[in-house]
């Protein structure tokens, strides 16, 4: 966050005020800038000793700052010229001298001999006032301290040799550009006027071609090639005014005064200077002068689609007794943690609450844009986010990026990483690139080497890549693809499904806790996100917000399309900071379309390094308490067949029990007329302490090899979650996300999953099953080697949704499913007699 105080005008003689000055000075220092500003006309005349005065205050100041602040200056005309408008000779050289040369023995011996401290004060004013003849020995140590050309060790100073010891001066600080001109034209020194210009060759300048790498004097300050990764503001910095300065007072006669004194003081190509520093995205120009100050937002290419408005603002003097008190000025520039500019003034030390100025949130953006597309060289003009979300959570995502371009010579992109984040329960992930033959999706290693998506033994650590067959260049086609992305499990639909990730330990303080959210990241310029997500029935009745979360090292934000940036599954990730202001301006372009249950969100130009995404809190619709407690009691009792803890006879009873309904579901299904049909059946229980299901009972061939599936995954494991009886078709041209497990895996054609529920309500009574979040015991499944198994009847018919016959065959098989479940309940309590502490009375 760039902090910087801007003062103009010191005026260091006989109408400098000690008391405004030390107010003021009080008040930097309290403010802490990393940067300080001064914008000319530090003295009345051109006189080395009084500049040698402000360069040690401003040292002294920066110093009680804290470590890293810097200054850095311009001259005015008061510091080149007699009374600011007669020609001194060798002016531009004493300034020279004073300011950018070494001056740390010269003042230490100053102030040696002189007995206080040099600066802006009451005795270094005094002592300058001496007769002529009495200064020529400090004088002669000017000259004799600075003949050699040893720099100061500031950052303007090694910048203005980087530059040949001309004007304009590039430095980089605190995550600012900041260029100074010296808008004294030389042209105009031999005539009495204060006009300003700034020349041609400073003007071709601006965007610092030649700089050398280092300081030819002491070597430090090497901005390097990437210097500008994390640069925050553009500040160009002169002395003379390069707009009108309105005129303030009523009187027509004064009106007139200043308005016949204008043409003396403007700078002359002010037109020219604003125009050029638009052009190459400048946000301030920091001037004095006048001693008025002034605050204008321009915009000389308002018809510019990639028009930049740049801030100009006018700082009036710093301690002038003759001044009016609101002339007396200091500006305190800073940026947000999001970049957001804000200035606020002072008046004579004074904090002018009422003058506060915080940029509008569209300027932000446009710098945004301007600062990414500078930094990535790279922009796209529309990314769109189409989203949908169906019953049980599964998540379907179509992203299109429109006229992806490269936007400089040295550019040449040869792809892009395709982000994909997934939460780590998802359990199938299905990606294809779409709309454009030039552009293939692969895999790609740290190393750069790409593979096939099908490739069944990838290295370590691969990432989606997305892959352009010819490397993208400047002046090429621009580039419109599509990925679209499938992911099971990916939105939880229940807060008992939150809970339970989270290992019943509730949210510890997270304020995303019980939450759900989708969104995209924006990690290269674009100039139109539009986001649509489409909500299942189950959601309806939703308001989700919008956030908008900045990575914690904006603007030097990492470019995950870079694969050398991209981020690693399984390595931690920094926290996003959420950015409300930013959140409440953009949600006010969010809608819903009701007919569609999807909201839709249009943002232009989001900001690079941002996390766009709609979060909303996921129902609670789970089962009455008294359900989800006697239901836990259940899973604890049919455990004992998993872990063998209810003695040989009781297992054998319940899987003698469980191989009648096994008979009964394997001949109800049997394909008829496959005697090489083989089915097998589980009875998977839950585990909640390693959030999978896991075999209790088996009936059937099971090959050797782990059958436990994760919370929603595999068949079991997505019938469990869902709540819902599954038959599912191993069929690799199926639209379904549900994926069986590899390991030990029956090479089974059909799989019929029936939940088996608890049932009665709270009081245990009836056979009404409690289908809400909390009230499922476990899966039994069947699993046919067929493709002809009867399993297939239990499908939905698509072509006719009123046709339930489908729905109905697998009520039946649940009905037998949950008979044998409690009669195995049954078996086991009684097993346990009274003293069992978790035998519950089963219907």
């Amino acid at each position: 966050m760039a902090r910087i105080a801007h003062i103009s005008d010191i005026h260091f003689g006989t109408t400098f005020n000690f008391e405004i000055w030390n107010k003021t000075k009080d008040e930097i220092i309290g403010l802490r800038p990393r940067t300080i500003i001064v914008s000319g006309d530090f003295t009345d005349d051109p006189d080395p000793l009084l500049l040698l005065a402000a360069k040690s205050e401003l040292e002294d100041v920066c110093t009680a700052c804290g470590p890293g602040t810097e200054f850095f200056i311009v001259p005015g005309n008061h510091d080149l010229l007699d009374l600011g408008n007669i020609f001194h000779p060798r002016s531009a050289k004493k300034f020279d001298h004073v300011m950018f040369h070494d001056t740390t023995n010269l003042r230490k011996n100053l102030e040696s001999g002189l007995g206080f401290k040099l600066g802006l004060n009451r005795e270094t004013l005094r002592w300058a006032k001496f007769p002529r003849f009495r200064r020529m020995r400090p004088r002669n140590w000017l000259w004799v301290e600075t003949w050699s050309g040893k720099c100061d060790g500031r950052l303007q100073s090694c910048d203005y040799r980087r530059a040949g010891k001309r004007w304009p001066t590039h430095s980089i600080h605190d995550q600012t550009l900041i260029t100074c001109l010296d808008s004294n034209n030389p042209v105009l020194r031999q005539f009495v006027f204060a006009t300003g210009a700034i020349a041609r060759n400073q003007i071709d300048r601006i965007n610092a071609p030649g700089l050398l790498e280092s300081c030819p004097c002491c070597g430090a300050r090497t901005n390097g090639a990437n210097a500008d990764n994390g640069i925050l503001l553009r500040i160009a910095v002169l002395h003379h005014h390069p707009m009108p300065i309105a005129v303030r007072d009523k009187s027509l006669d004064n009106q007139d005064a200043e308005a016949r004194l204008e043409p003396f003081l403007i700078l002359k190509n002010g037109g020219d200077l604003i125009h050029e520093l638009q052009r190459q995205r400048f946000d301030l120009i920091l001037h004095g002068h006048k001693h008025r100050p002034q605050f204008a937002r321009v915009e000389l290419r308002a018809d510019d689609p990639e028009r930049y408005p740049i801030l100009v603002l006018a700082g009036g003097s710093t301690a002038k007794r003759d001044e009016a008190p609101s002339d007396n000025t200091l500006r305190d520039i800073a940026t947000e943690a999001n970049g957001r500019l804000k200035v606020r003034t002072f008046q004579q030390g004074n904090w002018q609450e009422d003058r506060d100025y915080r940029e509008p949130l569209e300027v932000l953006k446009r710098r945004a844009f301007a600062r990414a597309v500078e930094r990535t060289k790279i922009s796209a003009k529309e990314w769109t986010s189409d989203i949908v979300i169906d019953a049980v959570g599964h998540l379907r995502s179509l992203d299109k990026t429109s006229e992806l371009r490269v936007r400089s010579r040295d550019m040449i992109l040869p792809g892009i990483v395709s982000s994909v984040d997934l939460a780590l329960h998802d359990t199938r992930l299905d990606v294809q690139v779409e709309g454009n033959s030039s552009v293939s999706l692969c895999w790609r290693d740290d190393s750069g080497e790409n593979y096939p998506l099908g490739t069944p033994k990838l290295p370590a650590d691969c990432c989606y890549w997305v892959n352009f067959q010819e490397p993208l260049r400047i002046g090429a086609e621009p580039l419109t693809y599509a990925i679209r992305e499938a992911a099971a499990n990916s939105i939880a639909m229940s807060q008992w499904e939150i809970e339970e990730r989270a290992g019943r330990r509730g949210g510890a303080g997270n304020p995303d806790y019980g939450y759900e959210e989708v969104g995209s990241h924006i990690s290269y310029p674009v100039e139109k996100l539009i986001v649509r997500v489409e909500f299942p029935p189950q959601l309806d009745g939703i308001t989700p917000k919008l956030r908008c979360r900045r990575h914690p090292a904006t603007p030097n934000f990492p470019l995950r399309y870079l694969p050398e940036q991209r981020p690693r599954r399984g390595q931690p990730q920094p926290t996003l900071l959420t950015d409300d202001d930013l959140a409440n301006e953009e949600a006010r372009v969010l809608t819903y379309e009701a007919h569609k249950r999807t909201w839709v969100l249009e943002i232009d130009q989001p900001v690079p390094g941002y996390a766009y995404s709609l979060q909303w809190r996921v129902p609670d619709t789970r089962a009455n308490k008294k359900v989800c407690d006697r239901t836990l009691a259940y899973r604890d009792m049919l455990a004992r067949l998993h872990n063998r803890s209810c003695g040989g006879d009781v297992v054998q009873s319940c899987q003698d029990r469980f191989n009648r309904l096994a008979r009964n579901l394997m001949l109800r299904f049997h394909a008829g007329f496959d005697n090489q049909e083989q089915q097998t059946a589980f009875l998977m229980l839950y585990d909640s302490n390693n959030l999978c299901l896991q075999p209790a009972l088996t009936s059937g061939p099971v090959p050797r090899g782990s059958y436990e599936v994760p919370l929603g995954g595999g068949v079991a494991g997505a019938a469990f979650l869902q709540r819902q009886i599954i038959a599912w078709k191993n069929d690799p041209n199926s639209k379904s996300l549900i994926k069986p497990p590899s390991s030990g895996a029956l090479n089974s054609h059909w799989v019929l999953a029936l939940p088996v529920f608890h049932q009665g309500g709270p009081d245990a009574t009836g056979k009404e099953l409690d289908t809400e979040p909390g009230a499922v015991l476990g899966v039994i499944t069947l699993g046919s080697s067929s493709a002809a198994s009867k399993i297939s009847d239990c499908e939905p018919n698509e072509d006719d949704p009123t046709d339930k016959s489908g729905e109905e065959i697998g009520q039946e098989a649940q009905k037998l499913a949950q008979e044998c479940v409690f009669d195995i309940l049954n078996i086991i309590g009684k097993a346990g007699g009274n003293t069992d502490p978790v035998a519950p009375t089963v219907p």
